[in-house]
């Protein structure tokens, strides 16, 4: 976590880009480039002199590693898994890349409800999918025989702020047994990416992770939490406006697997690597 304190009375531009999921490893070898990429978000917004923001910087999830689990990406990446038996892993999902008002560990709920931007990270990849981007609205899906496998995340999913841990744990089978597959973990977001796997065939060919979601106040559609939330109660409000009355204008979300800046000039389709920030303005005349 980052500070920035505003040194002007003025307007400022805040851009945000969310981390990329890691790679799967199968034979001992990382898979083609096929992990989730970040998303891309941004939108003017008045501080006043002196007014305090919290940066959380979104890490990239670590590629699959025979032996052990992947880590998730700093900033809700969720954790892939070994299969536990040979010579598959999944990659954990990239963390995401937002702004708050309140402080504390990345976690931490109220410092989570305080965020007013986030740009999604990718999932991490696991088997033949390519994993879901992290998402604008709604996370990347992945998809098996044209079909939706892995739903990404909405504006109203069910793990508020990480994607989906798969680390150490056990899968059933169709006939009730446990059994082990390399996994990967669910991009981070707004709400964090899910992850899937083909019981019924205990087929690890087809488990994956999705992306998380993005949110802005004051983007249409985006679907905001009353400030009375709690972190076993959770209210959304059915409007784009942060609890705070921090809103952005002209907003710019943009999906991981679409074109967007890159943070240092031209463009990207989707942001590879660690997550990003910029934060600029104008100085007004005096």
């Amino acid at each position: 976590m980052q500070e920035f304190t505003a040194p002007l009375n003025t307007t400022y531009k805040i851009e945000c880009w969310g981390a990329q999921g890691g790679n799967f490893t199968t034979n001992g070898n990382i898979s083609q480039n096929t992990r989730g990429l970040g998303a891309y978000t941004s939108g003017l917004i008045l501080f006043s002199k002196g007014f305090l923001l919290h940066i959380y910087v979104g890490g990239k999830g670590a590629d699959g590693v025979v032996g052990v689990h992947s880590t998730g990406g700093y900033n809700g990446g969720g954790s892939g898994s070994w299969d536990m038996v040979d010579d598959e892993s999944g990659g954990g999902g990239g963390g995401a890349t937002d702004i708050r008002l309140t402080g504390g560990t990345w976690e931490e709920f109220n410092s989570l409800k305080s965020r007013i931007m986030v740009a999604a990270g990718g999932g991490g990849r696991c088997g033949k999918n390519i994993a879901g981007f992290g998402g604008g609205l709604n996370g990347g899906n992945v998809y098996k025989d044209n079909e939706v496998f892995c739903a990404g995340a909405t504006q109203i999913s069910i793990n508020f702020g990480k994607g989906d841990d798969t680390a150490g744990k056990g899968r059933l089978d169709k006939n009730g047994n446990y059994y082990w597959c390399g996994l990967a973990g669910g991009g981070g977001g707004y709400y964090g990416g899910n992850a899937s796997w083909n019981a019924v065939n205990n087929d690890d060919t087809f488990a994956c992770a999705s992306g998380g979601s993005s949110f802005i106040s004051g983007y249409p559609d985006c679907d905001a939490i009353d400030e009375s939330s709690t972190e076993d109660n959770i209210i959304h409000t059915g409007q784009p406006n942060h609890y705070s009355g921090k809103v952005f204008t002209n907003p710019i979300m943009i999906d991981g697997g679409s074109v967007m800046p890159k943070p240092k000039g031209g463009t990207e389709t989707g942001h590879s690597g660690d997550g990003y920030c910029i934060i600029s303005w104008i100085s007004p005349s005096l």
